[in-house]
């Protein structure tokens, strides 16, 4: 009985060894989506991977101190600071994460030894890097503005008592250790050093309290497309093996007619999927989707067509179904995990987000949380749509440079 049962294990080794697909999905899939993970996730948990986040600042003052605030700020490892007019607007449309407003009369409030008062308009929605802000802001505004108050308060009160320098220089060294040894963590010390946080997206606004859901309903739409169009699309292979493609492609006008037919048919499965995993997100998730439905629609379309295009290749360039199967689930897969589908592309390094954009992923989602989490129409995803009509050409082309070769008997 152990003989035979070694020899079917044999067997079955040998054959799951000639098995590419298998191999790759067994061995190659979890490490490449293992080192995935490991790169987006490296800024986590007290990492240093996750990139500089870029900050707008408006200096209305333009005086010694709050060039040497922008100064300090500019040397934080969590942000890049970068001048704007019109900065509060900017982040309302959601063109940047947050603004730093530095008002007129900072200067003077600090040299009469009061708190100076700074603004920080924030997009309510990203969550994470509010969170990175607020800890590069944090130390700076206790080493530097903690540091010139109290070194204009603490010379008043010297000069009031008749105290020399050497005394005041001995206190200021006191106050700056007393400052550097403070607990920077405190949610209440920004507002402490005088940063008022304004969210100008709007706490109440239902679609940023959606965010997320947003976000997970977007993601999975956007993968599951990838499989479902990729399957539909794999029929060529079924009817090529069942002797019905011949038959379909007797004539020479009906031989691209087969393709064009069966791009027709997967675009309305995809766009009808896509409508009906929307539709369940708002009623479930109250998604916003009704704000710009027909920017939905827009990049919902885009989106279909790319993903037919990227089916349709897979579709003539594999010779089997099992083939398509494991070579689309391993790109599928990877392509989801770079783009965005899994999780933000807001939290992964700067390099990291780059790379994503090489896949329709990354720019489907960001033409869907420009819709559902700032309300942009369709003028504010105009970018996202053209990509992806530009890789739905792209791909079709070689669909159809593909179909040439292997069933046009025209060529």
């Amino acid at each position: 009985m152990m003989s035979s049962a070694l020899a079917v294990a044999n067997k079955d080794l040998k054959l799951f060894l000639r098995d590419r697909t298998a191999l790759l999905l067994t061995f190659a899939l979890p490490i490449v989506l293992a080192l995935i993970f490991g790169a987006a996730m490296g800024s986590m948990g007290g990492g240093q991977g996750m990139g500089r986040v870029p900050v707008l600042v408006e200096d209305l003052d333009e005086s010694a101190a709050s060039r040497a605030l922008i100064e300090e700020l500019g040397r934080s490892a969590g942000i890049e600071l970068k001048p704007y007019s019109g900065s509060r607007a900017r982040v309302a449309r959601g063109k940047a994460v947050a603004a730093l407003l530095i008002p007129s009369g900072y200067g003077s409030e600090i040299e009469a030894g009061r708190g100076p008062r700074l603004v920080l308009y924030r997009d309510a929605a990203r969550a994470i890097e509010q969170q990175v802000i607020t800890g590069s802001l944090t130390p700076v505004l206790m080493r530097l503005s903690g540091r010139e108050i109290g070194r204009a308060m603490m010379k008043k009160s010297m000069a009031a008592f008749g105290l020399d320098e050497s005394a005041t220089a001995a206190l200021e060294k006191t106050l700056a250790d007393s400052l550097a040894g403070a607990d920077s963590s405190d949610g209440a010390l920004p507002a402490a050093m005088g940063l008022e946080i304004e969210d100008v997206t709007g706490t109440d606004d239902p679609a940023q309290k959606n965010a997320g859901k947003s976000h997970a309903v977007a993601g999975i739409a956007v993968m599951m497309l990838l499989f479902s169009l990729t399957a539909a699309g794999g029929t060529i292979i079924e009817e090529e093996q069942q002797g019905t493609l011949e038959r379909l492609r007797l004539t020479p006008t009906a031989s691209r007619a087969v393709l064009f037919g069966k791009a027709l048919f997967i675009v309305s499965v995809g766009l009808l999927q896509l409508i009906v995993l929307f539709t369940f997100g708002a009623l479930v998730f109250s998604l916003p989707i009704w704000d710009a439905p027909f920017a939905l629609l827009c990049v919902s379309l885009a989106l279909a067509a790319a993903a037919t295009g990227f089916g349709l290749w897979l579709s003539v360039t594999c010779r089997t179904r099992k083939q398509l199967e494991g070579l689309s689930t391993l790109i599928i897969l990877v392509m989801s995990a770079l783009g965005g589908s899994w999780f933000p592309l807001m939290i992964t390094p700067a390099w990291y987000q780059k790379l994503g954009h090489f896949t329709l992923n990354a720019w489907a989602m960001d033409g869907y949380h420009a819709i559902l989490w700032y309300g942009k129409g369709v003028d504010g995803v105009l970018v996202e749509i053209g990509v992806l009509l530009g890789i739905a050409s792209i791909l079709t082309l070689l669909a159809l440079r593909g179909w040439r070769k292997r069933f046009d008997i025209t060529t």
